[in-house]
């Protein structure tokens, strides 16, 4: 997702969201010149934990059969529970998260759209030993 968000940034006015990651590193002060290798290596970090909830047979036999429509519903299911988190941690003091919840419409549906190629990347790249 970070490299897609950042080869495609303003693509259509779109992406270009890894800047609001950086400018909570900055912010922060974390990670001082190293923040976009920090990025990247966070968010591949994330991108191969997270995708265990795709990998997890129960709920991978519960997506459709059809890969494009298996990663479509499965980033679709994961954006709603991004914006949940992000709602509920939000609202209740979390900087980080009430930016996510304020963010530009237009980083809204880059951040959906960058959900879905990490979605059906997993699902055309994953291939389990039983279906």
């Amino acid at each position: 997702m970070y490299l897609v968000d950042v080869a495609l940034d303003g693509w259509f006015g779109l992406f270009g969201t890894y800047k609001l990651y950086k400018q909570w590193l900055l912010d922060a002060q974390l990670f001082r010149g190293i923040e976009d290798i920090a990025l990247f290596l966070g968010h591949e970090a994330n991108s191969i934990f997270l995708s265990l909830f795709f990998v997890n047979p129960y709920f991978y036999k519960k997506l459709p059969d059809n890969l494009f429509l298996k990663g479509l519903a499965f980033a679709v299911i994961w954006h709603i529970a991004v914006m949940i988190v992000a709602f509920v941690f939000g609202i209740t003091g979390s900087k980080w998260m009430y930016s996510l919840l304020t963010m530009p419409v237009k980083d809204h549906i880059s951040f959906f759209l960058l959900h879905i190629v990490w979605a059906l990347t997993l699902s055309y790249t994953y291939n389990p030993q039983e279906k």
